[in-house]
């Protein structure tokens, strides 16, 4: 489905590039404890060298190493196996904070059937038919830095044909890789520490010569520029015993630092005429920028500094900053509106798919509830939203801007038309703005909203409006408050209906009868046919009818056995207690009156106290009687 175009704003920048550094210092230490040379590789060198910092829009830091120095990390394991490599790389960094990758098998389920089946991709293999998984060759390893959501992606370069190969991207499932001429990792200074990157040359064999010149392309446009893409005719055997090779020599930082300063001199020639440094694009749901957790951490960082320019005196920045959060939330409401439309495509498809198999009908089909995180995120865009249009009203109003002000108030109000400082604001520019009448409104909306407990409503309206006409319209008000809370005590006090909750007891007893027909392989049928066909199996007297009208076919052993229940043989119990104990109070009632009005001829026969009742079941339900009923001293037919 087509989604509305953003564009990243500054704050959203700087957050990134602040994940972007805690999830690079972080793989960084774990190589280093592995003793694993290492350096920036592709568009992560790509940042580096021509912007000084990690470019916006990577979603992963990109790292290689040679392959001839993860042999050596083999070596030095207890058991010089691809297990215990792996083993060691995967364990050094989950202590530095990062979860390994695992990806989704394309057509493959999981056992059970529900789940989609997904396998490691740290280490991604190539593997040939006849080799062992010795000889897989590792490709890549892929973690997540769990702090910043950012992947971390460890290319492995392999020498083959007098060549440096990458195999990762695409690589060696597609029977193609990136190949680079020979190259040794360029020392460089980035973020105030020292660490290494793929050289100029390198890139420019991948990107082309123009690699410094920023270019916003899908992923499909770049594989089309890339220079070094080709087929790979053959891919060696992994070899533990591979030796370090001899590469070119590179220059010294010192050397290095004149031509680095070159690249970002181009690089800014080629941003000045561009109007953001991130164009305004269609959201991608499954990147880290569209994560709501994301998102809120970017207007609260918004919020923070608004209030703080704010504090100084800097009403126009913080205006700024307040409308930017806004901006930002406009984006988080995008997202969580599209996750909910694909909820509800999702359950409509299911439902247009099985709707003639399972014979239900649409009514009897319930919407499942969005997921509980998705509850709370819409309620935490509202409650950011809120606090950054207030914020922002109140901003206009001390740069008097009474139009923005009143705007940003009013877009407030409707999300909580009681709120009282949304109100007082906009009250306030509605008044500087020569709008008298609106703004009494808002005010004598504050006076009832407050229970006439808004002093600044009063202030305001007491400059506002004649001592006699202002008491006068204050006891109107009263009045209607008055009425307003009677008549909502009425409807709160009011006696539930008790058909509400005797319909939520049928549905419910619907269900599980649904429950119990799917789990033994019968259609499911619509509540209509079950209250039709079956509701009567719940009422007592209904069941001794049909006991009573076709004893064939529903006694204890009968072709649909309709046996006697033990809420059943309660119900019946207390049924006859109640007979029993409504003759004894009327029998008593009697000889009271009697009493009183003296004897009469007629009455002076005996009369047998009670009465005689007989329950009306067959041989074997007598004896479920006796055991059920006798048993717990309830002794009134025998």
């Amino acid at each position: 489905m087509p989604m509305k175009k953003f564009r990243m704003t500054n704050t959203e920048l700087k957050l990134k590039r602040e994940r972007l550094m805690s999830a690079f210092r972080a793989g960084k230490m774990a190589i280093e404890e592995l003793g694993l040379p290492y350096f920036l590789a592709n568009g992560s060198a790509l940042g580096a060298l021509r912007e000084g910092q990690f470019q916006p829009f990577e979603d992963d830091i990109i790292v290689g190493i040679h392959a001839w120095d993860l042999a050596a990390l083999q070596r030095a394991c207890p058991e010089p196996t691809a297990a215990r490599r792996d083993g060691r790389m995967i364990g050094v960094f989950t202590r530095c904070g990062f979860d390994p990758v695992s990806e989704v098998v394309e057509g493959g389920i999981a056992q059970g059937g529900k789940k989609p089946l997904t396998e490691s991709a740290c280490p991604r293999y190539f593997i040939a038919e006849g080799w062992t998984q010795e000889m897989a060759f590792p490709i890549l390893y892929k973690f997540t830095h769990k702090e910043s959501l950012v992947r971390f992606d460890i290319l492995v370069f392999s020498m083959q044909f007098g060549q440096l190969w990458d195999f990762a991207d695409g690589g060696a499932e597609t029977s193609c890789g990136w190949r680079y001429s020979p190259f040794a990792p360029q020392p460089m200074e980035f973020e105030k520490m020292m660490t290494f990157t793929m050289p100029a040359s390198a890139l420019e064999e991948h990107y082309g010569q123009d690699w410094h010149v920023p270019r916003a392309q899908s992923y499909i446009e770049n594989l089309s520029r890339c220079k070094n893409r080709c087929q790979v005719l053959r891919v060696l055997p992994w070899d533990a015993s591979l030796q370090k090779l001899q590469l070119p020599s590179v220059p010294t930082w010192e050397e290095f630092r004149l031509l680095m300063r070159t690249y970002r001199i181009k690089y800014a020639k080629a941003m000045a005429d561009a109007e953001h440094e991130v164009p305004a694009k269609p959201l991608d749901l499954y990147k880290i920028e569209s994560k709501p957790l994301v998102l809120f951490q970017a207007a609260e960082l918004c919020k923070t500094d608004g209030n703080e320019r704010l504090k100084k005196g800097n009403a126009s920045g913080a205006l700024d900053k307040y409308d930017e959060g806004v901006y930002i939330m406009d984006k988080c409401r995008e997202v969580l509106v599209t996750w909910r439309l694909i909820f509800r495509q999702i359950h409509n498809e299911k439902a247009e798919n099985n709707r003639k198999d399972r014979g239900l009908k649409y009514c009897d089909m319930v919407e499942p509830d969005m997921p509980r995180e998705f509850r709370g995120d819409e309620t935490q865009e509202q409650t950011f939203r809120m606090a950054l249009l207030l914020n922002a009203a109140q901003a206009s109003l001390q740069l008097e801007m009474w139009e923005a002000a009143d705007a940003r108030a009013g877009l407030a109000l409707e999300l909580d038309s009681k709120n009282l400082k949304a109100l007082y604001r906009r009250g306030l520019a509605r008044l500087k703005s020569d709008r008298e009448e609106l703004a009494k409104a808002d005010f004598w909306s504050m006076v009832r909203v407050s229970n006439f407990e808004s002093k600044e409503a009063l202030s305001q309206l007491m400059k506002l409006m004649p001592k006699e006409e202002l008491q006068k319209q204050m006891k109107k008000v009263k009045v209607s408050l008055d009425k307003e809370h009677k008549l909502g005590s009425m409807i709160t006090e009011m006696e539930g209906d008790d058909r509400i909750s005797m319909q939520d007891e049928r549905y419910q007893r619907y269900l599980a009868d649904c429950s119990q027909r799917k789990a033994d392989g019968q259609r499911e049928i619509s509540f209509d046919d079950w209250a039709r066909q079956y509701e009567w199996r719940y009422d007592a007297d209904e069941r001794n009818k049909v006991r009573q009208a076709w004893p064939d076919c529903f006694s204890h052993k009968g072709a649909a056995p309709l046996p006697v229940e033990d809420w059943e043989v309660d119900y019946l119990t207390h049924k006859e207690i109640h007979k029993i104990m409504y003759n004894r109070q009327t029998a008593a009632l009697g000889a009271k009156k009697r009493e009183k009005e003296g004897s009469r001829p007629d009455d002076e026969a005996p009369r047998q106290e009670g009465f005689e009742c007989k329950l009306e079941v067959d041989e074997e339900d007598e004896m479920v009687l006796r055991d059920a009923v006798v048993k717990r001293g309830y002794n009134y037919w025998w």
